[in-house]
């Protein structure tokens, strides 16, 4: 399962590129985005599954099957980064996106030896999932790259938000590296520096990214739904 941990960038790609992992400004795209969806957040935030991780009591063979069903959707990921990368122009884009294609190829690397799964090919995801992925394969192929950001932005910081409202994790509670591996919201806030930058020298349409948000926020919430159905 994603640890924002784990696939965060370096600080030395951060320096490079001038990036900040500070919160964003509160009248950013980042905020704009995340408060005309925090709703569908608090709704995961209720889900049966992250409720069990926060008690410590979600039957473990539906956290093992969401892990895996999570994985096709990493391994997808990481091939959506890379097809927006090679369709980027922009320098410091290109470079921001290939540094997140290799970010979910070193821990889509894990899998193997966690969950002994190589590649999607062999996973049967829930459908929510299957169907999250090809909305987010969908939105790569068809529009500009910067686009990739925003319909990644969702997961990027819902973990982090979801790690930080479960925090501190309870003494002894099995899923507490969950809890405190995704709580870390700096690269999300990277991400969100990083769009504000970019859409003062080349616009992003407001309603465009919008709709990809939303939606993307509603199949974070529908997945974890599913999870222990």
């Amino acid at each position: 399962m994603k640890k924002n941990r784990r696939i965060a960038m370096s600080d030395a790609f951060i320096n490079e590129h001038k990036l900040s992992t500070k919160a964003p400004p509160k009248d950013s795209l980042f905020w704009t985005l995340w408060n005309s969806c925090e709703e569908i957040a608090h709704q995961a935030l209720a889900t049966d599954f992250v409720q069990g991780i926060k008690a410590g009591t979600l039957d473990p063979v539906k956290y093992g099957g969401f892990n895996v069903s999570d994985a096709y959707y990493c391994f997808h990921g990481a091939d959506d980064y890379l097809k927006a990368a090679s369709k980027a122009t922009d320098p410091t884009l290109k470079a921001f996106l290939t540094k997140k294609y290799n970010s979910y190829v070193s821990y889509n690397n894990t899998f193997p030896k966690t969950w002994h799964v190589k590649n999607a090919e062999g996973i049967e995801p829930i459908d929510v999932c299957r169907d999250y992925s090809e909305f987010e394969r969908q939105t790569v192929s068809k529009l500009a790259p910067i686009y990739c950001l925003i319909v990644m932005l969702p997961c990027e910081y819902l973990w982090a938000w979801l790690g930080a409202e479960l925090a501190p994790p309870t003494k002894g509670n099995v899923y507490a590296p969950w809890i405190t591996g995704n709580n870390d919201p700096s690269g999300a806030y990277a991400m969100g520096n990083f769009i504000d930058a970019y859409q003062k020298t080349k616009p992003i349409e407001y309603s465009m990214a919008q709709m990809i948000y939303a939606k993307a926020m509603t199949y974070e919430f529908n997945n974890f739904q599913a999870a222990t159905l």
